[in-house]
């Protein structure tokens, strides 16, 4: 079933776009959303535009690498693998004006919207208002290929009054289709609960303010499913060499090889200073407490959700057992930011597994005396 026809066993067309949005990405219990068209077992991060794009800067510096290119090109084998697996429909013609499914999942995606500019021996399809230029120019480059059942070579560019400019050329390379990504940690699954008595919370004020475009509490939003954000982690291992910015010392991932761990921290230290910048008052009285913590700053964006929580010192040292995370790194870095906000002074963070399960210790970075 495609998302068209998903979406119409829901609603009455024609509907809003704000009711389509909250129609297929359904949130759930264990702290993740699941996109509907992918029944239910593809979880999602709802990330900021500006909050994604620090997140990525920030991750390239402290790499010390360029990662646009390794992004578009995780996203191209993204939408290949999503479009081969069932749930994405692949279009059909050189005319992007009638891909009325493959608009629809970008719309309810918040990606923006493209249309043809010409189509020639170079084609060159815009993107008006993208989320994200890697991005976008990976999965318009993927749904191209699908589509004419070619392979492309593909370059971007974008600009303030011509918006985000693909130009695709055909190459004969013959490349195998994407595999299927498992993450090396072990979440609940499938079997977690819709959530239900709570669940217009966090779609509080949502808006369409364009096609292709819609906001929540005034901030433009997005998806990205996980499958994107392993693949580009794939992408950016063989090229790392270290951490080059940020603190590095203050995260410890048990079982990683030195590239997968470089890349981790420098993913975690980017969201910790994202966080931490946001200005949120947290507060921790008691260990019980994270629950609460956990749910406004991890499960309200997709991130994740935590069942069970240990105090292990006495100096505000915690360990938080996950129920399923999207991404440990990226969780850590924003629970270490929770936990830096809460106490004052810097921390440190490490990711152990209890039957696969990932178990969070948080804690100060500096011994102190008792």
């Amino acid at each position: 079933m495609g998302l068209m026809e998903s979406i119409r066993n829901f609603l009455s067309i024609p509907s809003s776009l704000e009711e389509v949005v909250k129609e297929r990405w359904k949130a759930f219990e264990d702290g993740t959303y699941r996109d509907i068209s992918r029944g239910h077992d593809e979880i999602a991060w709802r990330v900021g535009g500006g909050w994604f794009e620090s997140w990525f800067q920030g991750l390239e510096q402290r790499t010390g690498q360029s990662l646009g290119r390794r992004l578009a090109h995780a996203a191209v084998e993204h939408g290949e693998y999503m479009m081969g697996s069932g749930g994405w429909d692949v279009p059909s013609g050189r005319d992007p004006a009638s891909w009325s499914r493959t608009k629809l999942r970008w719309e309810t995606t918040g990606l923006g919207r493209f249309r043809l500019l010409e189509d020639g021996d170079e084609t060159r399809i815009v993107v008006e208002q993208p989320a994200s230029g890697p991005i976008c120019s990976g999965l318009l480059t993927a749904a191209w290929e699908g589509a004419t059942n070619k392979r492309h070579r593909f370059l971007w560019s974008e600009s303030a009054g011509e918006g985000l400019v693909i130009t695709l050329t055909q190459d004969d390379v013959q490349i195998p289709g994407p595999k299927s990504l498992s993450p090396s940690w072990k979440d609940q699954g499938p079997g977690a609960d819709l959530m239900l008595e709570s669940n217009d919370e966090m779609w509080l004020d949502l808006r369409s303010d364009s096609p292709g475009q819609w906001s929540i509490m005034g901030e433009r939003k997005m998806f990205l499913h996980r499958d994107l954000i392993l693949r580009f982690e794939e992408y950016c291992l063989p090229y790392l060499d270290g951490i080059h910015e940020g603190r590095g010392e203050d995260y410890t991932w048990n079982g990683l090889d030195e590239k997968r761990s470089a890349w981790w921290t420098a993913a975690a230290d980017s969201a910790r200073v994202r966080f931490v910048a946001e200005g949120h008052h947290v507060l921790v009285r008691n260990p019980s407490d994270w629950a609460n913590i956990a749910r406004r700053h991890l499960s309200y964006h997709g991130l994740g959700g935590i069942e069970s929580m240990e105090q292990i010192d006495d100096h505000g040292g915690v360990s938080l057992g996950f129920f399923t995370v999207f991404h440990p790194a990226i969780a850590s870095g924003v629970l270490l930011g929770c936990w830096e906000r809460a106490y004052g002074r810097n921390g440190r963070a490490s990711i152990s597994y209890e039957g696969g399960r990932v178990t969070l210790d948080l804690r100060s970075s500096r011994e102190i005396a008792a």
